[in-house]
């Protein structure tokens, strides 16, 4: 990757570190799956009436649209909903740069030299120091919403690998305008199961609500995921995926910031472990190391 490239990854996962304070803000005014709702909304309309169909089969985008706004997002925006914390939920969702680097390695052939396997190795253990403590008041059904989540995430990004759309704003905006359709049926099933008092569901969101909501669609998703994928069609995904990681570390720094949450000498010491392992995957090692 080069050095814009890099300085590209940095900016989208501190903007991404950053949407969980805002994901809580808006979960204050209006009920999650609404809100999932009108984000990939907001996203798709009106920039789908001026922008192409993308260059990649339809079956791929509308695949990519469901998994990502329905089985990823919505499934953070619940698992914020009943409880989870924003830093919490940022750190669980960052399983899915591992799992990435194994699809990658696995399903496209892609090296790990030694020295990036060794960058993987360190900020893993920092992430491990990050979580520590962290997940004692945790109900199971949160935490299993956030690993499915990452889960699906990273199929997501194995989607972008394999499709490799070279106009990444039309793929993300035409992606976006398959999520509704899955998520209203998620919203019956979810009322009928649970038998939820559908007058939440439809109460439309404060101004706060709104920012939010334009918030991530227009910044997280527009801007976030259009130069993610981007940037995993350009240089692949073992590449490009470890450099999530720094969210939680902003997601850490921004909870501090806008809330005076007290960090805790483990929590500095696996972030400072993980942008050591990261200076370790920046490093351009592919033809000097034999890959692993």
């Amino acid at each position: 990757m080069g050095i814009k490239d890099k300085l590209l990854a940095v900016l989208v996962v501190m903007i991404w570190g950053f949407n969980f304070v805002v994901i809580r803000w808006g979960i204050e005014t209006v009920h999650p799956m609404v809100m999932t709702m009108l984000r990939f909304i907001l996203t798709a309309f009106p920039m789908i009436l001026f922008v192409k169909k993308p260059d990649v089969p339809m079956k791929f985008v509308v695949l990519y649209g469901t998994l990502f706004g329905a089985a990823v997002w919505g499934l953070v925006n619940f698992a914020v909903f009943y409880g989870m914390p924003a830093g919490m939920a940022s750190l669980l969702l960052q399983l899915s740069p591992f799992l990435s680097v194994i699809a990658a390695t696995v399903f496209f052939n892609e090296r790990v030299t030694r020295v990036k396997f060794l960058g993987i190795v360190i900020a893993l253990t920092g992430f491990i120091l990050v979580c520590r403590n962290k997940a004692d008041h945790l109900n199971l059904l949160n935490i299993g919403l956030m690993l499915v989540a990452a889960l699906f995430w990273t199929v997501c990004n194995m989607i972008i690998k394999y499709t490799k759309p070279q106009n990444v704003i039309s793929f993300t905006v035409w992606s976006s305008a398959f999520v509704p359709i899955p998520m209203v049926v998620l919203a019956v099933i979810y009322v009928w199961f649970f038998n939820v008092d559908t007058g939440n569901m439809v109460k439309l969101p404060s101004l706060s609500g709104w920012l939010s909501i334009a918030f991530q669609a227009v910044v997280t998703t527009l801007f976030g995921y259009g130069a993610w994928a981007y940037l995993i069609s350009k240089n692949g995904l073992s590449h490009v995926a470890p450099y999530s990681l720094l969210v939680p570390v902003s997601g850490l720094f921004f909870g501090y910031l806008l809330y005076n949450e007290q960090l805790q000498t483990y929590e500095i010491v696996g972030s400072g472990l993980i942008l050591i392992g990261l200076l370790f995957l920046a490093v351009n090692t592919v033809k000097v190391n034999k890959s692993i």
